[in-house]
Formats: structure tokens, C-alpha cells, sequence
């Protein structure tokens, strides 16, 4: 695993395909299943599982299991109604405080292109309490508490696709979701 500052240590790629996702938390049925469970997790205030759960269920909605990370064309696939869903839950249970919605917010607060931009990425991970003193919170280290910025949560588990300081995949999944929302009219 690279050394870098901006790379996953293992166990934050455990869904990027280098090592087997956590069994607790896996989407084991349909929707409605999994998203009882990250409304459980969420009500109970056990954020980092509802942060794992999150990850499972989006990986599962884009069939992208196997490969533990998505792609912009699987946000742009997304089902708005289940996105709405996730959404809708975590915005309930942190009141108002985490969702994608309030990541896309920030998101379009720092940033004015939806190509890669190093520093609007920065300033993002700044503004969620991901990018703290020139370093990316590693997964393990992230604030799983109310007492988080807004939009620190969901983080994307281990997923390496909206949440990470890895910038390539990060900036652009992120741009991708912000625009999915549009798209989807979730404000």
C-alpha cells in the first residue's frame, strides 16, 4: 500500500477490492432490507456502521460489489428515488447536518467545474473536516459523531470513490454525485 499522504492505508481500500468487505452491515436482501438497516444504524447513532452500510448499499444498487468502488457512470445510473432515500435518512438522523446533499452543497461552494481541480478538492476536504494541516483523514480517523463538520458524513466507508483524498477518483465521483443530485432534483 503506498505511503503517500493522499493514498488509502489497507484498511481503507477494505472495499476498493484488496480485501473482502466487512460482513456486518452487508446488503444481504433488497432495498428496503438494506436501508432498514442504515436507518437502524443511523437512529442509534452508530455512524461509522451507517457510514459501512452506506457503502454496501450503493455498491450493491450499481452491481459494483466485486470491484468495491464506483464510476461515474454508475453514480450517473443511480436510481434518484434510492439516492433520495439515503439521503433522506442520514439528513434526519444528523439533523441536517450529513448527507450528500449537504456534501453537494459544499461541493458547489468551492468549486465551479466539474472537471478535476486539486484545490477545490482541497478546500472541499477542508470544509468537511477531511483535509486537515496539508493531510487526508484516513478513513480510521474520521469524526463518526455529531460534533463533525457539516457534509462530514457519509465519508464512503472505505470506499474509495467519494470519500478518500485520493483525488482522481475522489473529485470525480464527488462531481459526478453533485451532478446526479441535480439531475435527480435533490437539493
Amino acid at each position: 500500500m503506498p505511503e503517500h499522504s493522499n493514498q488509502p492505508r489497507e484498511f481503507d481500500a477494505v472495499l476498493g477490492g484488496q480485501v473482502p468487505p466487512p460482513q456486518y452491515g452487508a446488503v444481504l436482501g433488497d432495498f428496503a432490507r438494506s436501508h432498514q438497516n442504515l436507518k437502524n444504524f443511523l437512529e442509534q447513532g452508530m455512524w461509522q456502521q451507517a457510514d459501512l452500510e452506506t457503502t454496501v448499499i450503493m455498491l450493491k444498487l450499481a452491481n459494483r460489489t466485486d470491484q468495491g468502488s464506483l464510476s461515474e457512470l454508475d453514480i450517473n445510473n443511480f436510481d434518484c428515488e434510492k439516492l433520495q432515500i439515503i439521503n433522506n435518512l442520514w439528513l434526519k438522523n444528523s439533523n441536517g447536518r450529513f448527507g450528500f446533499s449537504v456534501q453537494k452543497q459544499i461541493w458547489q461552494a468551492v468549486s465551479n467545474t466539474s472537471e478535476p481541480d486539486w484545490d477545490a478538492w482541497c478546500r472541499f476536504g477542508e470544509s468537511v473536516g477531511w483535509y486537515i494541516n496539508d493531510k487526508w483523514l484516513h478513513w480510521n480517523d474520521v469524526t463518526f459523531n455529531l460534533k463533525a463538520p457539516a457534509g462530514h458524513l457519509p465519508r464512503g466507508g472505505a470506499l474509495r470513490g467519494w470519500g478518500l483524498g485520493d483525488f482522481w477518483t475522489g473529485c470525480r465521483t464527488m462531481s459526478a454525485l453533485a451532478e446526479k443530485l441535480d439531475s435527480c432534483g435533490i437539493i
